[in-house]
């Protein structure tokens, strides 16, 4: 049962009413029991592995936070007696417990189930080609299943685990709650990640019923409906139609199918977004935002910032951060001092940091080398902007270019998105092969022509009318909401309008949408 069927639009209202009916002190109970149900409807054979990450979560963060009351209590019992070493060696034995209750209460256990069950057969099978290669026996796959969520879940889980250690946050001692923000259904699949000091309080507390709440949540669940049936599934048979065609192709197919793939994943995934938060609205719950208008980006580290950004933030908080100001990074920093300039030293720590995050960023996608080849490209050209960025300004004070001059805003938007649309070579392929044959096709052949068919192989008129409809409509809202969001300027129009307006996109996705059996295709990035 994904967010966008009629099933969970039936669980979504009942367990609504149900949440509002229920005293408010117990109400986050409603939230646990749905989450709980919901999961066990989407087919979850591992639920064992969610009670493991919920029981080492209220473990460890609860010793992290006696170790730091017991050395407050040590403190204060004598402020005066102790000398300011025994003081620092109190903080640096509680700082060390505290890291390894983190770490084997935590890190390895969640974070090591994650390996095991999604990456394990990657490793597996990779140890197994230098074995043949060596002429010795290979080693048995893994028959075990990734849980459902497990990428998202494992990283809200050790967000949470961080902020404990960091003393940013108390623990929550009842283990029900500590499950709930675990496992919160309309999350579960794709996220957003959420923080515990934002997503906690709010599913605790129990959120009184406010109109607009229910108003605006359903707005957003029309929008991420309409985003997700008109324009995302529509297009998905083209993306799939032209990859699949990658022998026989041209280049320009391929490059097409690139652009084509770009829009459909993000119509897919900020419409799923779009239906998870407009779901948590109706319970009053506000979740962060995932998507800040990405193709309006000037330059790939703005895109970003503002593309899945509770996953930039979180590999931002806690891991670039942590490793560009690490000893080693900082001792990097110090090398090379006859060869490099102090600035490209400067810049050492960063690029390090950039490969340690954009590795993982593609290995947290996938279990494959193509994903790691994306972050890699993603982390390169990001990195080759830093290192090249006093050239740049030097091009363009020389050609006097004006950064707010529109033409130039306009091209910058368009760089960015070609480099995101090339790099889609990596996942829009069926393997790492594929991919470099992709690339092969469209550097020696690739015979640009305005044909139908080299331009929307396999495609219906009517089809191609639906999708032009649905992205000149995500245009037209993308470029209002750079001054008012699209609820907040809906809120401000006539009664008669705004209903009219409802009617109208629930017309649209009647008429246009793409619909199966199970009411609408699945998600893109449920996958990962």
């Amino acid at each position: 049962m994904t967010v966008n069927t009629l099933p969970f639009f039936a669980c979504l209202a009942i367990s609504a009413m149900l949440y509002y009916a229920a005293p408010r002190k117990y109400r986050w109970m409603v939230l646990l029991g749905v989450s709980l149900l919901f999961y066990h409807w989407m087919g979850v054979d591992n639920f064992l592995y969610v009670l493991i990450t919920t029981a080492t979560l209220v473990v460890s963060t609860r010793r992290m936070q006696a170790l730091d009351e017991k050395a407050a209590a040590k403190l204060r019992e004598n402020p005066e007696g102790l000398t300011r070493e025994e003081k620092k060696q109190i903080k640096s034995q509680t700082k060390a417990q505290k890291r390894l209750w983190l770490v084997c209460g935590v890190l390895l256990t969640n974070l090591g189930i994650l390996l095991v069950l999604k990456y394990g057969n990657f490793f597996i099978g990779n140890v197994n080609r230098i074995f043949e290669y060596a002429g010795l026996n290979t080693i048995n796959r893994l028959g075990l299943a990734a849980p459902l969520g497990i990428s998202y879940y494992t990283l809200q889980s050790i967000g949470y685990a961080l902020e404990v250690y960091k003393g940013k946050t108390a623990p929550e001692k009842n283990p029900f709650k500590v499950l709930l923000f675990v496992t919160y259904y309309p999350q579960m699949t794709q996220g957003p990640i959420g923080r515990y000091p934002d997503l906690a309080p709010q599913l605790f507390e129990g959120q009184e019923f406010r109109y607009e709440n229910l108003t605006m949540g359903c707005q957003r669940i029309l929008w991420g409906m309409f985003k997700k049936v008109v324009i995302a599934d529509h297009m998905k048979p083209l993306v799939t139609t032209i990859f699949g065609a990658y022998e026989t192709a041209s280049g320009f197919t391929l490059f097409m199918g690139c652009v084509y793939m770009a829009l459909q994943i993000y119509a897919d995934f900020s419409g799923y977004t779009d239906i998870v938060l407009g779901a948590s609205r109706i319970y009053g719950i506000r979740m962060s935002e995932n998507f800040e208008r990405p193709y309006f980006a000037k330059s790939l580290s703005d895109f970003w910032r503002r593309w899945h950004m509770s996953l930039s933030s979180w590999f931002r908080d806690y891991v670039f951060y942590p490793v560009s100001i690490s000893h080693g990074a900082v001792k990097l920093s110090k090398t090379g001092k006859k060869i490099f300039s102090a600035r490209l030293r400067k810049l050492f720590p960063v690029i390090l940091a950039l490969a340690v995050v954009w590795f993982c960023t593609g290995f947290w996608h996938d279990a494959s080398w193509r994903y790691i080849f994306w972050g890699i490209g993603n982390g390169g050209v990001i990195a080759l902007g830093l290192i090249l960025q006093p050239q740049f300004d030097w091009m363009k004070k020389k050609l006097h270019i004006r950064e707010d001059a529109w033409w130039w805003q306009g091209f910058s938007m368009l760089r960015t998105f070609l480099v995101v649309a090339l790099l889609k070579v990596f996942p829009g392929a069926d393997s790492t092969m594929q991919s470099l044959a992709i690339v092969r096709q469209m550097m020696f052949h690739f015979s640009p022509a305005l044909t139908r068919e080299a331009l929307f192989p396999g495609m219906r008129l009517y089809e191609l009318a639906y999708i032009a409809f649905g992205l000149l409509l995500l245009l037209a809202v993308s470029l209002l909401e750079c001054k008012t969001t699209i609820y907040e300027w809906l809120a401000r129009r006539p009664l008669v309008l705004r209903w009219g307006i409802y009617l109208c996109l629930i017309a649209a996705i009647i008429a246009f949408g793409a619909f199966n059996s199970k009411m609408a295709g699945g998600f893109e990035y449920a996958q990962f």
